[in-house]
């Protein structure tokens, strides 16, 4: 894994997470893995993803719990599966983290992200898209994303769990864009 200095962006407005880590870059031949997995319903690519998630995160702090990014149940009957869920099921199965997928809802069916034009467009689209179901006095958490391009919609949950007292959110993702 590449490490990147703090960009400009990142700079003169912080995000509400405190660090982020990305796998891979969406370039060939991860970005067909990932079209394949989402798109196509290849969980065996999908599982296969997640277990090189899980070998090559570098847990340091280590967070109490492992939250993937929620789909709206319209898009989850739709493509059948929660493609956040299936990579962290993997890192939980490596690395012993616990995994909560149920504390967090997405309670707006949004555009697709991949049909906007800018990172402004992507914000707007997801206000209050999410909410938090239940508080676990979780002190770190880990949000954990497939695709990471603007970084709109994890800043959006990050918000929502920082809103109920949670003081360290970090990002895990795939692959960032």
């Amino acid at each position: 894994m590449e490490q990147v200095d703090i960009c400009h962006q990142c700079r003169e407005e912080p995000p509400p997470y405190t660090h982020t880590q990305a796998v891979f870059e969406y370039i060939y031949p991860v970005n067909i893995l990932i079209v394949e997995a989402k798109f196509n319903q290849n969980l065996a690519v999908l599982n296969f993803l997640g277990d090189l998630m899980g070998q090559l995160i570098t847990i340091e702090p280590r967070p109490d719990v492992l939250i993937p990014v929620p789909l709206h149940p319209k898009r989850l009957r739709q493509r059948g599966y929660n493609q956040s869920l299936e990579l962290a099921k993997c890192i939980t199965k490596q690395t012993g983290i616990p995994l909560d997928y149920k504390s967090a809802q997405r309670i707006k069916n949004t555009q697709p992200q991949t049909s906007l034009a800018n990172s402004q467009q992507r914000q707007e689209n997801l206000k209050g898209a999410f909410q938090v179901t239940r508080n676990q006095n979780w002190q770190h958490i880990v949000l954990i994303d497939d695709v990471m391009t603007t970084g709109s919609t994890v800043k959006e949950l990050a918000l929502v769990f920082k809103k109920i007292g949670v003081k360290r959110v970090d990002v895990w993702c795939c692959v960032r864009r």
